[in-house]
C-alpha cells in the first residue's frame, strides 16, 4: 500500500527533531557536570533572555510567511526579500544593544555574572531572526528535507562549540565558562544560515528563475502585504507570550526564592535544576507532535481555504488523538523513572523528583501545541492567544505567591510552570472542541486513556518483577536502561496499534 506524503513528511520531520532533540538534551548532561546547578541556571537565565528578545524581533513572521507561501508562491518570495531586511536591521539593533548595556541588564536579572553571557549571546540576536524566516519560506515550499539538514546541522555545530569552549573557559569561573556555552548559539545559526542560502541560491531561486519572472506586482500586493504584516502582529502576541513567561521566571523565581531563605547562589542552583534539567527531560517526547504540528499546518490551511470541511475533521481528530495518547505514555514513563532518570543522567535525586513532578507536560504541551496549530489554521489566531495570556498570569501570581512560601519553594516553582500549560491547554482544546463539534469525542478520550493508564500500570510492574527476578545479576545502571526501553518502546508500540485499530488503517490517505 503507498504511504501517506503526509506521513512521509512527519516521518522525516520527527527523525530531523528527534537527532536535534536529542543532541540537546544530551549535552545538558556534560554541561550540567561541567557547570554544576549554578552554572546551568546562568544559562537559563541567558537563555531566557536570548529567547524572549528573538521571538521579539522575529515576531510571527516565519509562521506567517509559511502560510502566505503555501497559498502563494509567488508572493511568499517578495515577502521574503521584504521581512529579511527588516529583522536584519532590528537583530543588528538587538544585538548592540544587548552587548553595550549587559552589566546593566545582568543587575537587573539578579547576577552580575550574567553580563559575560550575555555578550557572548548577543551576535546570535543578529542572525537567527533571518535564519526562521528562511525556514518559514522552504517548509511553505515544503522544503522539508533542507529545513531537517539545517536543523541538524546547527545543532551539531552549536553543541560543539558549548562543549569546547566550556571546557576551555571552566577554569576563569562561571561567567566566562557559560559564556561560551551559550556562544554556540551564533556559531550553529551561521553554519545553518549559509547551508540555507545556499540551497535558495542554487536551487529554489533558479528553479523560479527557470519559471519564469514570479515578482508579484507591487500594486496587488498591497492587501496582501497589510494581512501579512496584520498575521504576523497576531502570531507574534502568541508566540511571545511564553517566552515572555520564561523570562520573567528567570527573575521572579530566583528573587523569590532568596526572599524564601535561600542563599543567591543556591536560589540559581535549584532554577538550574527545574527549567535547565528536569524541562530538558520532559519535554523530549513532545518531538513527535512538534513534528505533527509542523507538517500538519499547511495542511489544514489548504484544505479549509478550499472548503474541504470533512477532510478537515478528519485531520484534526486524528492529530489529536494522536498526540494525546502519545502524551499519556510518555508522562507515565516520566513519573514511574523519574527518579531513575534524574540518578542516571544527572546523579542528582532532586532533579528526578522534578521530572516525576513534571509527568504531564508532554500531555499538556503536546495538545496546546497541536490545537494552536490547528487554529492558527483555521485563521482563528485571538483564541491560542487568550488562553496563553491567561496561562502566563496565572503562571506569575502563582509564580511570586508559593515560591517565597518558606519550604514550598521548590514546590511552588514546578507548579507556576505547569499551571501555564494547563489553562492555556483546556483553552485551546474547549475552542477547538467547540468549533469543530464532530471531530473527535471527549467519551472516547477518555475511555482510551484510562485504558493506557491500565497497560502502563500493569507493564511497569510485570518489567520491575522480571528484571528483579532474571537480570539482577547485572549492574543497577545496566538494568534500569533495559527496564526503561522495554517499557517505552511498550508504550510505543500500544500507542500505535490502537491508533491504527480505531482509524481502521485511514491514516490522513
Amino acid at each position: 500500500m503507498r504511504v501517506s506524503v503526509f506521513f512521509k513528511q512527519l516521518a522525516f520531520r520527527t527523525s530531523a527533531i528527534l537527532i536535534v532533540k536529542v543532541i540537546g538534551a544530551f549535552i545538558r548532561i556534560p554541561l550540567f557536570r561541567l557547570l554544576g546547578a549554578e552554572g546551568v541556571g546562568l544559562y537559563q537565565m541567558t537563555y531566557s533572555y536570548y529567547g524572549f528578545l528573538l521571538t521579539f524581533i522575529s515576531g510571527g513572521f516565519p509562521t506567517a510567511l509559511s502560510f502566505v507561501t503555501a497559498k502563494n508562491q509567488k508572493q511568499g518570495k517578495a515577502f521574503l526579500k521584504m521581512t529579511s531586511v527588516l529583522l536584519m536591521i532590528a537583530g543588528a539593533i538587538t544585538g548592540a544593544v544587548s552587548y553595550l548595556f549587559s552589566q546593566d541588564i545582568a543587575i537587573f536579572m539578579g547576577d552580575s555574572q550574567l553580563a559575560l553571557p550575555i555578550q557572548y549571546v548577543a551576535p546570535a540576536l543578529c542572525i537567527v531572526p533571518l535564519l526562521s524566516l528562511i525556514r518559514g519560506f522552504l517548509q511553505g515550499i515544503e522544503y522539508y528535507g533542507s529545513i531537517a539538514v539545517s536543523e541538524v546541522v546547527e545543532q551539531i555545530v552549536r553543541v560543539s562549540t558549548m562543549l569546547v569552549l566550556t571546557m576551555l573557559w571552566m577554569g576563569y569561573g562561571h561567567g566566562l565558562a557559560v559564556g561560551g556555552a551559550v556562544f554556540g548559539a551564533f556559531t550553529g545559526a551561521a553554519s545553518a544560515l549559509f547551508f540555507l542560502l545556499c540551497v535558495l541560491r542554487f536551487h529554489v531561486f533558479r528553479q523560479y528563475q527557470a519559471e519564469g519572472n514570479l515578482q508579484a506586482p507591487v500594486l496587488s500586493m498591497l492587501p496582501d502585504a497589510l494581512s501579512y504584516m496584520k498575521m504576523s502582529i497576531a502570531i507574534l502576541a502568541t508566540r511571545l507570550i511564553v517566552p515572555l513567561s520564561e523570562f520573567l521566571d528567570a527573575v521572579i523565581i530566583p528573587h523569590r526564592l532568596q526572599d524564601a531563605g535561600f542563599s543567591a547562589s543556591q536560589a540559581i542552583s535549584i532554577f538550574g535544576e527545574i527549567s535547565g534539567m528536569a524541562t530538558t527531560v520532559v519535554y523530549l517526547p513532545t518531538l513527535i507532535t512538534a513534528a505533527l504540528s509542523h507538517t500538519l499546518a499547511a495542511k489544514i490551511a489548504e484544505d479549509w481555504k478550499r472548503g474541504k470541511q470533512e477532510s478537515v475533521f478528519r485531520r484534526i481528530r486524528l492529530a489529536v488523538q494522536l498526540t494525546w495518547m502519545w502524551g499519556i505514555g510518555s508522562g507515565l514513563f516520566l513519573f514511574f523513572y523519574g527518579k531513575t532518570l534524574g540518578m542516571l543522567l544527572f546523579d542528582d535525586p532532586s532533579v528526578g523528583e522534578a521530572i516525576r513532578y513534571f509527568a504531564l507536560i508532554p500531555l499538556l504541551t503536546g495538545i496546546r501545541e497541536v490545537t494552536t496549530t490547528i487554529l492558527w489554521a483555521q485563521d482563528r489566531k485571538k483564541e491560542p492567544m487568550i488562553g496563553l495570556v491567561a496561562g502566563t498570569v496565572c503562571s506569575i501570581v502563582l509564580s511570586y505567591v508559593l515560591v517565597g512560601i518558606p519550604g514550598f519553594g521548590y514546590e511552588g516553582a514546578i507548579i507556576s510552570i505547569v499551571s501555564l500549560e494547563v489553562v492555556a491547554m483546556l483553552w485551546n482544546f474547549r475552542i477547538v472542541k467547540k468549533q469543530n463539534k464532530t471531530a473527535f469525542s471527549v467519551f472516547f478520550i477518555v475511555k482510551e486513556g484510562l485504558g493506557m493508564l491500565l497497560i502502563g500500570l500493569c507493564l511497569f510492574q510485570v518489567l520491575h518483577r522480571l528484571v528483579e527476578m532474571y537480570i539482577l545479576f547485572l549492574p543497577q545502571y545496566v538494568q534500569a536502561v533495559i527496564e526503561m526501553l522495554v517499557f517505552y518502546t511498550g508504550i510505543a508500540l500500544y500507542t500505535i496499534v490502537r491508533f491504527v485499530k480505531v482509524n481502521k488503517m485511514k491514516l490522513f490517505l
